[in-house]
């Protein structure tokens, strides 16, 4: 059984984290109608949903969480809302060498931990690892916007599953 003031902690604890939630979400909704961009509830569901995890899930996962809150919502919706969103800066898709695509409502420059045997991607905050300059691709024609960096390993629980 719990102690009454561990669940009053907890219960404060959601209540902010939804407050914050709804704040992303009114903020998102003033910045598309700034942008003159649609505020359907597709969008809505969908960064909603997005902006409530921290596992940058796959854009199935995403689906799956959102699907019985919309009767009749496609995949194919959830994918090109996504897309939609990536392209207007409110998400960033992560991409990392044997994976699929994952989507992080994190859109400031950050760093990934990612575990080899699960594939799970832990955030790792930019100030960890030193500021980088742009190179430029001379020649090669390619524009570089940005760049993030994933260190791969295993994490916490495959490590002690391997011991």
């Amino acid at each position: 059984m719990r102690e009454p003031m561990t669940e009053r902690l907890n219960e404060r604890l959601n209540e902010r984290l939804n407050e914050r939630l709804n704040e992303k979400v009114a903020g998102f909704e003033a910045e598309c109608r700034k942008r003159g961009l649609a505020v359907t509830v597709q969008r809505l569901t969908v960064f909603e949903a997005l902006s409530a995890r921290r596992d940058h899930p796959t854009a199935d996962q995403v689906y799956d969480a959102v699907r019985d809150r919309i009767p009749g919502l496609s995949r194919t919706t959830v994918y090109r809302v996504l897309e939609a969103l990536v392209e207007a800066g409110f998400v960033r898709k992560v991409h990392h060498a044997g994976g699929v695509a994952r989507f992080d409502p994190m859109t400031h420059r950050h760093h990934h931990l990612v575990c080899e045997a699960c594939g799970r991607l832990v955030d790792l905050d930019d100030a960890v690892v030193p500021t980088l300059r742009l190179p430029e691709a001379r020649g090669s024609g390619f524009r570089i916007k940005d760049y993030s960096v994933s260190f791969l390993g295993l994490c916490g629980a495959c490590a002690r599953a391997k011991r």
